[in-house]
């Protein structure tokens, strides 16, 4: 059966509501690519109200049709053939206002009546190679002040550079030498995608920048909105094909934008275009003279949209969108809408919760990004900033420890001694959110408590870090409280939260560690476990008990190969195995830093080493069993732990790779084992109920 004939029969026995599961079960790549739900946030926050006519070229097998059908009522869809028009009649058998074109009956240069008509939107998503023969023909297609979104890859995109394979050929790094091979399947450049639309007689209004990529985006960056340090870590994208992995993309996105070109690198792109106007002049006036700032001013009369996340992977309840929207020509805004109508109350909560944190906290450094409350929606000021992350981030790269720790012990007094004092008392609004837990009697809590102060969540003014004032001396503006309760909560878990996250997102290839990112805030290993499994069961709480896009890569089972792969590290692996027939190992130890349940798999991180009778330290192998002693198949990441080494005065340690991060996919509520071994010496530790 092929994959169409397949797709179709899925669709004639499910709906909606049961593709998610039956993407799973099938671990199947199209069923992925045509039927996820995550493929719609492309085009979500696009200014495509009620009543405008749509033009959907290339319309393949539905993705986005459902969704352009219930934004604007009025939609025609062009296929490849007969045999992907009817996939989409039938997702959509019930729906009005929309057609389905096989474009192999009817074509953009015939004159049929269909084409007669004028659209105000026209969406062509990907393979935009096969639309430049009639590229100029959609200017007859458009009316006056309509708009051309036209998505695809871009060839000089950073995870081509990194080890993908071509979007369309799919050799390694054709697109990025220019296809010297020839052929007509390719994707372009951003100077070339503007050459070819201004050739075509379009003038570019606004680009986008869709990441991961515009397949499956979670943000939409823009000229004007683009990332921060560190943001660009969710790369695991290759659903259909193995990948090699020949540099952190994290680190060298971090790298591209403090030189200023995340445009010219972008995965892939999403362009608005409109029809070009007649002018005397050559020159055509950005959207904006320059980035956001109190002088920039905006060359449009209409909103336009500046940036969108999608906080897609939660419980319809809290799954929410965040736009920057510019309103006027002066007057930028953030908007927080729910996605689903279930969500209408946090919405609101989000309101709630921005009237009784000013309450509750009095210190005059911080404060609370105002909020309005609207009909769909909560409204705030865009404010300008460096976050907290961005400053510790600039710190290290300065290599100023000092500066580091001033950070950390000035976030460590402010959130222990502001927000009110009550003693923790575990109410039924607890227990529902964090499960049951055993803390000491009497520990510190807050009544209003927003669980989510954590870095990427407070800005500072650019001006105050230039000027070199000391961390005490910022003023905190907040800017995200969506995780605020009204019931008491410990205040030290704020505190492990905040710690927890920027030891893994951003001090874990640093000299610091996560024991003394705790001693700082005197919490106490005890703590930190019932902690982490608070962490777990709100996790769970929020949770869509399904498997998000991001961990698709690991259900599919294509691989991600190494440069320590190709380099040749593997045969000394091999070497080594076979050199343990005859080692002595003394013992062998470890630590588990981290267990949790995180989008469907299990995160176990630590540190693990073995002492030989010869005087070596060496790292150990890990492998995973379920109860049953049946093997799991992980991904093990190792890194360097000096700091081990340091504390157990480890001699004769030519390797000190003892760290790991590992993640294998798994089912909620089930025990797993880690085993850790070296010649006939083994040592085992069995999770808890993730």
């Amino acid at each position: 059966m092929d994959e169409i004939t397949e797709l179709l029969n899925i669709v004639k026995e499910n709906n909606s509501d049961t593709y998610q599961k039956v993407i799973e079960e099938r671990a199947f790549y199209p069923c992925l690519y045509h039927l996820s739900e995550a493929r719609e946030n492309l085009i979500r926050s696009l200014p495509l109200k009620k009543g405008k006519k749509v033009l959907e070229l290339h319309a393949e097998c539905g993705a986005l049709t459902g969704k352009l059908l219930e934004m604007t009522g009025n939609v025609t869809a062009v296929t490849e053939n007969e045999e992907t028009a009817a996939i989409i009649r039938e997702r959509l058998k019930d729906r009005k206002g929309l057609r389905v074109v096989n474009r192999k009956e009817v074509t953009v240069t015939d004159t049929d009546n269909l084409f007669k008509e004028t659209y105000d939107v026209i969406l062509l998503v990907g393979r935009t190679y096969e639309a430049i023969g009639y590229l100029s023909k959609l200017k007859n297609f458009l009316t006056k002040d309509g708009s051309l979104f036209l998505a695809d890859a871009n060839r000089f995109g950073l995870k081509y550079f990194a080890g993908c394979a071509e979007e369309y050929g799919g050799t390694y790094f054709s697109g990025v030498e220019g296809y010297p091979d020839g052929g007509i399947e390719r994707c372009y450049t951003k100077k070339e995608y503007e050459k070819l639309l201004e050739e075509n007689g379009f003038e570019i209004f606004q680009w986008y920048y869709p990441y991961p990529d515009y397949k499956f985006p979670s943000v939409l960056y823009s000229d004007v909105c683009q990332p921060g340090q560190g943001e660009l870590a969710d790369n695991r994208r290759n659903f259909d094909r193995d990948r090699y992995l020949l540099f952190e993309e994290k680190r060298v996105f971090d790298s591209v934008l403090s030189e200023g070109l995340f445009p010219e690198f972008s995965n892939s792109f999403l362009i608005e275009a409109k029809l070009k106007k007649k002018t005397d002049t050559a020159h055509t006036p950005a959207l904006w003279e320059t980035s956001i700032s109190g002088k920039s001013e905006i060359r449009a009369e209409d909103t336009v949209l500046l940036y969108a996340k999608y906080s897609d992977e939660r419980v319809e309840r809290f799954a929410i969108r965040t736009d920057i929207i510019a309103e006027t020509r002066k007057k930028v805004v953030v908007y927080k809408y729910p996605l689903y109508s279930e969500g209408k109350s946090h919405i609101s909560h989000i309101g709630e919760a921005y009237h009784k944190l000013k309450e509750h906290y009095k210190n005059p450094g911080i404060s609370f990004c105002r909020c309005e409350i609207q009909e769909d929606a909560v409204c705030f000021p865009f404010v300008e900033g460096m976050t907290l992350a961005d400053v510790m981030e600039d710190a290290l790269h300065r290599r100023d420890n000092t500066a580091v720790r001033e950070i950390l012990v000035d976030y460590i007094q402010r959130m222990s001694e502001d927000g009110g004092k009550v003693p923790f008392v575990e109410t039924e609004e607890f227990r529902e959110v964090f499960g049951a837990v055993l803390l000491p009697e009497g520990i510190e809590a807050q009544e209003i408590c927003d669980i989510d102060l954590i870095f990427p969540n407070i800005l500072v003014s650019k001006e105050d870090v230039a000027d070199g004032k000391r961390p005490r001396d910022y003023q905190w503006n907040i800017i995200d409280y969506e995780w605020t309760f009204f019931f008491p909560i410990p205040k030290k878990f704020i505190l492990y939260r905040a710690l927890y996250f920027t030891y893994y997102q951003i001090l874990n290839d640093t000299e610091w560690t996560l024991r003394e990112l705790m001693e700082l805030a005197e919490i106490t290993e005890p703590m930190q476990q019932t902690f982490m499994e608070m962490e777990r069961q709100f996790q769970r709480y929020l949770g869509k008990d399904t498997l998000p896009v991001r961990n698709m890569q690991r259900r599919l089972g294509t691989k991600i190969i190494s440069l320590k792969e190709l380099s040749g590290e593997k045969q000394e692996t091999e070497l080594f195995i076979r050199e343990e027939e005859w080692m002595k190992v003394r013992k062998i130890r470890f630590h588990i830093d981290r267990a949790d349940y995180q989008d469907g798999s299990v995160v176990c991180s630590g540190w693990a080493f073995a002492k030989v009778r010869d005087g070596r330290t060496l790292p150990v192998h890990i492998r995973v069993t379920d109860m049953e002693g049946k093997e799991i198949v992980p991904e093990i990441h190792r890194n360097r732990r000096s700091d081990v080494a340091e504390t157990f005065r480890l001699r004769r340690v030519t390797n000190p790779d003892f760290g790991f991060d590992c993640v294998w996919i798994a089912p909620p509520g089930e025990k797993w084992k880690l085993h850790f071994s070296l010649g006939r010496c083994e040592k085992s530790y069995e999770t808890a109920a993730l």
